[in-house]
Order: structure tokens, then sequence, then C-alpha cells
């Protein structure tokens, strides 16, 4: 342990300063990632909260059980790159061991790499229903 004459006081005092000097705090606020498939787009922030959601008329012919699970699998990759960019924002502005510190919380795998069309599983499509009276449809939202 070190010889430090600063307080607990001061000490917090400098860590509340931290952020604002390095404008990490501002910079995590910022980050966002957005996952795309079947005319379906969903944009986290690092936290994970939905942030836009676009559907578009392939992604409304998926029906809404696969429609809602595709929305899900989109946020879950997309709030995944915000974390892995969010993590980058802490190495670049922290110390290394702050650094270790919040990746061993976090607990990120690799970071995946960007899904082509020949890693994706195959499109799925509902089955086309003949007198469906009673179930719900989505329709395009007009602005």
């Amino acid at each position: 342990m070190t010889d430090d004459d600063r307080g607990v006081d001061e000490l917090i005092e400098l860590a509340d300063e931290i952020p604002d000097r390095l404008g990490l705090s501002e910079g995590l606020a910022e980050i966002r990632a957005t996952a795309e498939r079947e005319g379906l787009s969903v944009t986290v922030d690092v936290h994970g909260m939905l942030v836009a959601l676009d559907i578009g008329e392939a992604a409304l012919e998926l029906g809404p059980a696969v429609l809602a699970a595709e929305i899900s699998r989109l946020s879950t990759e997309a709030g995944t790159r915000a974390l892995h960019e969010g993590l980058r924002a802490v190495k670049a502005g922290c110390t290394p061991a702050v650094t270790a510190a919040v990746g061993e919380v976090l607990a990120l795998e690799e970071e995946p790499a960007a899904e082509t069309a020949e890693t994706l599983p195959p499109p799925r499509r509902r089955a086309p229903v003949e007198d469906d009276e009673e179930g719900f449809v989505l329709s395009p939202v007009k602005d």
C-alpha cells in the first residue's frame, strides 16, 4: 500500500470529477448498435434499451410470434455489440485494472463477427392461413 495523505472526502471528490474530465459517461450514453434482418432493424443503447425499431413489409409477413422472436434475437445481438463498443470505450479511458474489472463483471465472450448471408439461418416464413378472420394482423404504419 502507498502512503497517500489525501482524505476520503478528497478522494471521493476526485472520483466524482473523473467522468466529467474524460467525457466517458457522455460517450457511453451515446453508444448505439443496430442489428438487421428480413426488413427488420433494431437499435439499442449500451444498456440494451430499445431506441429504434423499423419494421418493414417483409418483417410483417413473418407473423406475430416469429416477428416477436426476431425482434428479441436482434435486440440481444445489437445489445452485445453495444456492450463490446462500451468496453472498448472504457479501455480507452481507464486504467487496465478498471478495464479488466469491468470486463470480468460483464463476462462478455469474444465479439461476434458480423453476420453474412452465409452465416445467417434461413429466413422463417409463416405458413399461409386460408381463413383467419379472428387472427391478429400487423399492418405497416403510415407516417
